[in-house]
């Protein structure tokens, strides 16, 4: 595939990136989307640890790293990293192996969560087999799934094993709930209902496998190990798959997750759920089939390459062709923002060399990274809110955490950010971020509209910019003798508001 257009450029950048910067969309055309995507997997990953300690060392006080030092840690790396495809590809990740600090166990546990992201970075562009097994053997996630410290059953206590982990590792890790054929769509039963993919009897054979485990250090920086004396070593059978008797407990997880990478749900469960957070809330199966079929083999006879799997994604013909309708996705309040900043190379204030503000995350936008309220994310994959999407039968996930109120919170945001940026201020301030508008300035000084317009429409809308918005534009602006600025803070905002910008859709 070969970028022939600004367009087709800006909008693989908006998909794979946090958002294309000013003249990266142009640097693009007429070069190879292959060159791009394997420049970008070979760069080394940004570790969200150490930017979360260099964050504190600039923070300069307290005892230790904080939820908010973590975001801002997150919030550099998104703004700044040249790994932005990685790190994106772990962002999708992390809202489907979730791990959260809104646990009161992992609340003050900053550097661990930072850590469970360089997690998901490192296995990125690697093998699904081998993020599972980290993923279960992650302290963090057994902190948040309660996998540390489960013990095997006691029949005098009447003691069993924790069932958390062994039941989300299938419902949400892997296969799923029900059986899916390989676009995605769910196998009926003779009543016309989805078939499960498991029993109750597989959750609690599947819990006994997973006895034993414990953090290995305080911090919960490092593997989970097993103490054989409170692993379960009977024989057991999960999913008509036989483990038998003393069969040591790594070994038993291997086999569990070699039962899993392979079971005939999971390429389309997992694939469906990466395409909904990278690409459209409502893929066609026959796109989810084209993915889950290189999940099954990469071309090499390999099952479960990241790498391949994503460049399915980014790469099937329908994300450049289908009609908005089958192929958009709401942008989340959090990206949208991120995405806001660096079409407009924000930089923190006061020559600070990183981001001194959180974005006040959870009243802006309800939501920041590895925070979800649940192990079920933020949002459901299958959220339809009533109205036209419900109505066509579709869904969009990303609006189940979008009411007036943080509609009206993001919009005050920007509102702000904008008018911040246009007080011309001669000590710029630490804990602020500014962002350049001054070649949107020039532009209405000159009392060039169509220029103004032109160059929004290429940095927020993938030079494609609905005429109704244009539009708008053109109507609002009537050429009196406002400071540029004014006019620069009234129009973007105005375009960045409106709903064109907060969804991601093929309009080319």
């Amino acid at each position: 595939m070969q970028f022939d257009s600004f367009s087709h450029a800006s909008r693989w950048l908006d998909l794979a990136t946090f958002g294309p910067k000013k003249g990266e969309a142009n640097s693009l055309i007429n070069k190879r989307a292959k060159d791009w995507y394997d420049e970008q997997v070979s760069l080394p990953a940004t570790s969200h640890l150490e930017q979360c300690h260099k964050q504190f060392e600039a923070q300069g006080y307290g005892k230790m790293p904080s939820k908010a030092t973590r975001v801002r840690a997150w919030l550099d790396i998104a703004f700044n990293s040249k790994d932005q495809l990685r790190q994106r590809v772990a962002y999708a990740l992390s809202q489907i192996f979730v791990a959260s600090d809104q646990d009161s166990n992992l609340a003050n546990h900053a550097p661990a969560i930072a850590n469970y992201n360089d997690l998901l970075c490192q296995h990125a562009f690697g093998n699904y087999r081998d993020l599972l097994k980290d993923v279960s053997l992650s302290p963090v996630m057994g902190q948040y799934l309660s996998m540390v410290g489960n013990m095997k059953g006691d029949s005098v206590s009447a003691r069993r094993p924790d069932e958390n982990y062994a039941r989300e590792i299938m419902q949400l890790f892997s296969i799923g709930l029900y059986q899916r054929d390989l676009d995605g769509t769910f196998f009926l039963d003779g009543k016309g209902k989805p078939i499960p993919c498991y029993t109750e009897k597989d959750i609690q054979e599947l819990a006994r496998v997973f006895t034993g485990w414990n953090h290995s250090d305080d911090a919960l920086m490092h593997p989970m190990v097993n103490k054989s004396a409170d692993h379960d070593r009977g024989e057991k059978w999960v999913m008509a798959h036989r483990f038998p008797k003393d069969m040591p407990a790594e070994q038993e997880m291997d086999k569990v997750i070699e039962l899993l990478l392979h079971h005939p749900s999971t390429a389309p469960n997992i694939c469906h759920g990466l395409i909904q957070r990278m690409t459209t809330s409502n893929p066609s199966p026959d796109y989810v089939r084209r993915v889950a079929e290189v999940f099954l083999d990469n071309g090499m006879g390999v099952t479960g390459d990241l790498k391949a799997v994503v460049w399915a994604i980014l790469t099937d013909p329908e994300v450049y062709s289908a009609p908005p309708s089958n192929m958009s996705k709401v942008r989340e309040p959090w990206l949208s923002l991120v995405a806001i900043y660096r079409a407009l190379d924000v930089k923190p204030g006061g020559g600070s060399e990183v981001v001194e503000t959180d974005l006040v995350y959870l009243k802006t936008c309800n939501q920041y990274p590895l925070g979800s309220p649940s192990v079920f994310n933020f949002y459901l994959p299958d959220y339809s809110p009533k109205g036209v999407v419900k109505d066509n039968g579709l869904v969009a996930p990303e609006l189940q955490i979008v009411d007036w109120s943080h509609i009206i919170y993001v919009h005050n945001f920007i509102y702000g950010l904008l008018r911040l940026n246009l007080q011309n201020l001669n000590s710029p301030l630490r804990k602020e971020l500014y962002i350049d508008v001054e070649d949107f300035k020039a532009l209405i000084a000159k009392k060039d509209i169509e220029g103004f317009v032109q160059t929004t429409s290429e940095r927020f809308f993938n030079g494609e910019m609905p005429y109704s918005l244009k539009e708008s534009l053109y109507k609002q602006y009537n050429g009196m003798d406002l400071n540029p600025g004014k006019w620069v803070q009234r129009l973007l905002f105005i375009a960045l508001a409106s709903p064109y910008f907060h969804v991601q859709e093929n309009r080319a």
